[in-house]
């Protein structure tokens, strides 16, 4: 018997001093919505279909993809969540309220002033921020073997209550070393 109370002494012990990891979203928590959108897409038996534009070719496809293919196809924009590490503490201003000159939206937008990696991102909405509506970003890199810059845009619907993907685009272009620079569009539109 005294064994089986140490032992869940010890348990409880070591369970106790186990650290919990807080991940500190600063700014906006994207890899979270994504997930969500993941599981809402997967549920859903939801059709992508998407058109690819490079260098003015066009190819096109239709598939309705299970989780693992949609967390795959939306990887690229959780790269937006860089702005909430440490490092950019401090980087960005915050603006909230702003009319959208394009719409009757209203826009939060994240702008950095230095030469971050995501220059920029803005959430357009409608009355307030839980009824999202579009999410656009720039996704700059450079190093010593290419110049790669992309515009990102997810786009919403809120008839449930909640905001759900109804699409996204990006655009941009990627220079190479001693290469032509390429240049890139990639449209889609989800159904349910």
């Amino acid at each position: 018997m005294r064994v089986i109370g140490l032992l869940l002494c010890i348990g409880l012990f070591a369970s106790g001093c186990q650290k919990q990891v807080v991940k500190d979203k600063r700014y906006v928590d994207l890899d979270s919505l994504i997930n969500v959108q993941v599981a809402h897409l997967n549920k859903s038996k939801a059709t992508l279909k998407k058109v690819v534009s490079i260098d003015g070719k066009n190819d096109s496809s239709s598939n309705v993809l299970d989780s693992t293919a949609w967390s795959h196809e939306l990887d690229v924009f959780r790269q937006l969540d860089l702005i909430n590490r440490p490092i950019y503490r401090d980087a960005y201003d915050v603006k909230d309220g702003v009319n959208d000159s394009k719409s009757n939206l209203l826009i939060r937008s994240y702008e950095s002033s230095s030469t971050a990696t995501v220059p920029y991102i803005r959430l357009y909405y409608q009355d307030s921020p839980s009824r999202l509506k579009k999410i656009e970003a720039l996704y700059q890199e450079t190093n010593s073997l290419y110049v790669s810059q992309r515009i990102l845009k997810m786009y919403f619907d809120d008839g449930t209550g909640m905001p759900y993907l109804t699409g996204y685009s990006i655009e941009g272009h990627q220079k190479m070393m001693l290469n032509e620079s390429v240049k890139y569009t990639i449209k889609s539109v989800i159904t349910l």
